[in-house]
């Protein structure tokens, strides 16, 4: 892990010196984004709390075992409660886990020149985890991270993951039939992946046709990430008494409803839509490690153009253009 975080600093050059943090302190793969910004110079404040993924004092013993292994344990700070923090002093605040929602409450308290990186696209963004039109009366800029950037990738990871699974259920190239149901971003990298190593492969993203034939495939990927339709399910595009039981599902994010299916599912019990069953660290923890690191790197390009004073249009090239960012597709949020 930690040479992987060196690895991916070095690649993104990242460098927060000097610069208050607030991100979370989170369980598993996610433990290494207050590792990341601390080892790029900042001074973090992590946030705790207990999950269903683990407990407070899992990460926090988590990060403080690599903190302490890279002598960068007096740069973290991990707090527990939401109202001990004195949010005006950061220079930065993750859209992460357990540092959301960041509602109108807590921006009034931010200083206009913080900046909110969304760490990952902004399609994804949810009015739930943070009050965009806040930030833009604030004058705080937010920014996602374009995850097909050519450092990142992140979508490539998706048909690694349907790769895997496919060979570990004996779902073997060449002689398995594979369904991809998803929308273009979410599905072309696994259809891609697929073929690639010889799999026969169909997706579809349109759920306006008749149900397709499920006697012509052996397993179905579910990648749908932008509409909420339900893709299967008793009243779905696919409906539950069409699937046969040697069929196999891999959920990876969409809508579904597996009650009542007899085949075989991964996970058993899938994510809600909006959700991911799985994420693409599942297979390299390289994924979430670069995904915050560029993260990051938009927080400091943001940063970076608001001392040159950029406004709107400007500051959205400047970023497009130097960092790997993505904006809102409406003006009023560059």
């Amino acid at each position: 892990m930690i040479k992987k975080i060196l690895k991916s600093i070095k690649k993104f050059k990242l460098s927060l010196k000097n610069k208050n943090i607030l991100t979370e302190a989170a369980n598993g793969n996610y433990v290494v984004t207050p590792i990341i910004a601390a080892l790029a110079g900042a001074k973090v404040t992590a946030l705790a709390k207990n999950t269903r993924y683990g407990k407070t004092t899992d990460a926090k013993n988590q990060i403080f075992k690599i903190a302490n292994k890279l002598n960068i344990k007096k740069n973290i700070k991990i707090v527990k409660k939401k109202n001990k923090i004195d949010y005006a002093k950061f220079d930065i605040i993750t859209n992460t886990g357990h540092v959301r929602p960041i509602n109108k409450k807590i921006i009034k308290q931010l200083k206009k020149t913080c900046v909110i990186p969304l760490m990952w696209e902004t399609w994804e963004y949810r009015k739930e985890d943070i009050d965009l039109d806040a930030c833009v009366d604030r004058g705080i800029k937010v920014y996602g991270t374009n995850e097909d950037d050519i450092k990142l990738k992140t979508f490539n990871y998706l048909g690694s993951l349907a790769l895997y699974f496919l060979l570990e259920n004996k779902k073997v190239p060449k002689l398995s039939r594979i369904l991809i149901l998803g929308s273009k971003k979410f599905s072309e990298p696994i259809f891609r992946v697929l073929k690639k190593n010889s799999y026969k492969c169909q997706y579809i993203s349109n759920y306006n046709v008749p149900e397709p034939d499920l006697s012509k495939f052996d397993a179905i990927i579910i990648s749908e990430h932008v509409k909420d339709d339900l893709l299967v399910g008793p009243s779905g595009f696919i409906k539950s008494k069409s699937i046969e039981s040697d069929n196999f599902i891999i959920h990876i994010c969409g809508n579904v409803n597996f009650k009542g299916i007899k085949c075989k599912t991964k996970p058993k019990k899938p994510a809600k839509f909006g959700f991911m069953s799985y994420t693409c660290d599942y297979i390299d923890i390289q994924a979430v490690i670069d995904l915050h690191t560029a993260g990051l790197k938009v927080a400091q390009g943001m940063i970076k153009a608001n001392n040159m004073n950029l406004k709107k249009k400007d500051f959205r090239e400047y970023m497009i253009k130097n960092y790997p960012a993505m904006s809102f597709e409406k003006q009023k949020y560059w």
